[in-house]
């Protein structure tokens, strides 16, 4: 996927997200955005789901508790941590299905999440950038 600027919020990134699944061959089935719950997205190919949960370089501007420009360290591993369990909560709901997290492509995003990458594929969760 491409590079994006470091103040992305979570709905570019799924918007990022369905454009390049969308060119990949994967029917987007369905997705949330602006806070709805649920699976940010679920697509599938060939028999095969896939299901994204994606998280944004900062806060949105318009929800009043966004105060700083970006996520700090802390923030961003408590994303992570929620969107973990997400991922694993919706694999057990549909087995055999692909599970990722998406985050964008910043370089302090990548310094603070790459050192757990290798942990992640260990249980089947895919990572986007």
């Amino acid at each position: 996927m491409k590079t994006v600027p470091e103040k992305i919020l979570e709905n570019d990134i799924i918007d990022i997200l369905m454009d390049w699944l969308k060119n990949e061959g994967w029917k987007i089935i369905s997705f949330r955005k602006f806070r709805e719950r649920g699976i940010d997205i679920l697509t599938e190919k060939k028999g095969q789901t896939f299901i994204i949960e994606a998280k944004g370089a900062k806060g949105n501007p318009e929800n009043s508790n966004t105060t700083r420009p970006k996520f700090d360290a802390g923030q961003l591993k408590t994303h992570l941590g929620v969107a973990v369990i997400k991922v694993l909560e919706e694999r057990i709901k549909c087995p055999g299905s692909q599970i990722a997290i998406a985050h964008p492509d910043v370089p302090y995003i990548r310094s603070v999440i790459s050192p757990v990458i290798p942990e992640f594929e260990k249980l089947g969760i895919r990572f986007l950038w």
